[in-house]
């Protein structure tokens, strides 16, 4: 850890990381019972601002690269779950609650339930984008900086951006290369990609998100969570 803190307010969290776990400029906020905060091995510094409330389970897949703090605020006993080697720009917010309560004036029952988050593997998310409740990000996908993605189901290897986001284009795929420092000679040699290591659309997936909900929304308290993390975690290093 380094200029990082972790707060426990509540009965029976759980904070579990596995080897290589490196916290840089992170808070690490339980503020109910019964969550988790599962930090899986990774080769980059984790730069994290998560809030936990009831019930709730934040996974980070291994590898993940964070530019700068991913801020993140779970509600109502509702999940975020993210993939194995993703990109995550600056100033980025994941958020699965609105948080207030919206009404229909007629039937009298609420309009905006709080809803899980789920970011696939090899995603990058640019500057300042915003990913609210019901998100499901698929595998190899792109959303452009200063996004907004509410509620939307992004296909695997597409290209999103806008405010909301839109479909930008079908069939990419991302290289997590840094092209700041590159000579004209490198830029010739990258003009082709060797491998289809990063298409995920033609690659049959045996993630299903709702079981995965389903399983950790139920689970009696987190250790049993974290029982079912330890025995899916490796759906979420490759699809």
């Amino acid at each position: 850890m380094k200029n990082s803190k972790i707060n426990f307010n509540g009965r029976n969290n759980i904070l579990f990381c596995e080897e290589n776990v490196r916290l840089i400029n992170s808070s690490l906020t339980f503020q109910g019972n019964d969550s988790v905060i599962y930090l899986s091995s990774n080769r980059h510094d984790y730069k994290l601002n998560v809030t936990v409330h009831h019930n709730s389970v934040f996974f980070a897949g291994k590898n993940n690269y964070f530019n700068g703090v991913l801020n993140a605020v779970l509600s109502e006993c509702r999940h975020v779950i993210i993939g194995a080697e993703g990109l995550f720009s600056f100033d980025i917010w994941v958020r699965n609650a609105d948080p207030h309560l919206v009404y229909e004036c007629e039937t009298m029952q609420r309009l905006n339930p709080t809803k899980s988050i789920f970011i696939g593997e090899h995603v990058w998310v640019g500057q300042s984008a915003m990913i609210l409740k019901g998100s499901r990000i698929g595998a190899g996908s792109i959303i452009g900086a200063m996004s907004l993605v509410a509620g939307k189901y992004i296909p695997p290897n597409t290209s999103w951006g806008g405010n909301p986001v839109k479909l930008l284009k079908e069939g990419i795929f991302w290289d997590g290369s840094c092209v700041h420092s590159w000579t004209e000679e490198k830029t010739k040699k990258a003009q082709s990609y060797q491998d289809d290591r990063y298409i995920f659309k033609d690659k049959l997936s045996d993630i299903d998100y709702d079981e995965i909900e389903e399983k950790l929304s139920s689970a009696e308290n987190a250790e049993a969570r974290i029982e079912y993390l330890l025995e899916v975690r490796k759906k979420f290093e490759s699809q």
